[in-house]
């Protein structure tokens, strides 16, 4: 998929495995503050090796400037990690990703998608909520931080039936 009508080309493929030093590399890139913890190539091999397990890459020309996993399970998915490299934020990567992954969990027959992110992170808690995420839960002191210290994640729901799809020039159905 390519978007146009945007000063650069972006294109969001699916993840393959020649794609996991990559992933490595833009995850410590994108969660580089003291209390993350980056995932290494082997992390990454792991998780795409579950079963139900998808990935995105988001890149620009060669320049990869996001990604996200997520997990299908039946007719529920699960979204487990997504991030944007910080030189690429607030462009509307991270809804790009959002809508191919809502069309594709649509497409294999999902009812519902969940997902938590760290209590302090407001923009994750934005976007989700515009494509329909509501809150569910809290789990208290979920995230363990480098360096110690403990973060609660928001746990959400999406019921897809009846979610619009943000769209750039409006909502799509």
């Amino acid at each position: 998929m390519t978007t146009q009508g945007t000063p650069e080309s972006i294109d969001i493929r699916p993840v393959t495995a020649f794609d996991l030093a990559l992933l490595g590399e833009l995850h410590a890139a994108i969660f580089r503050a003291p209390w993350d913890q980056p995932w290494s190539a082997q992390s990454f091999a792991e998780i795409l090796a579950m079963p139900g397990a998808h990935g995105w890459l988001l890149t620009s020309g060669e320049t990869p400037l996001g990604f996200l996993l997520a997990r299908f399970i039946l007719d529920e998915g699960e979204i487990l990690l997504t991030g944007i490299a910080p030189v690429a934020r607030r462009r509307g990567h991270a809804a790009r990703l959002m809508r191919v992954l809502i069309e594709s969990a649509r497409t294999a027959g999902l009812r519902t998608l969940f997902l938590e992110h760290a209590a302090g992170n407001e923009a994750a808690g934005a976007l989700y909520g515009g494509f329909g995420f509501s809150r569910i839960g809290r789990r208290r002191a979920y995230y363990e931080r480098r360096g110690g210290g403990r973060e609660d994640a928001i746990t959400l729901r999406c019921d897809l039936a009846g979610v619009r799809i943000p769209h750039q020039g409006g909502p799509l159905e």
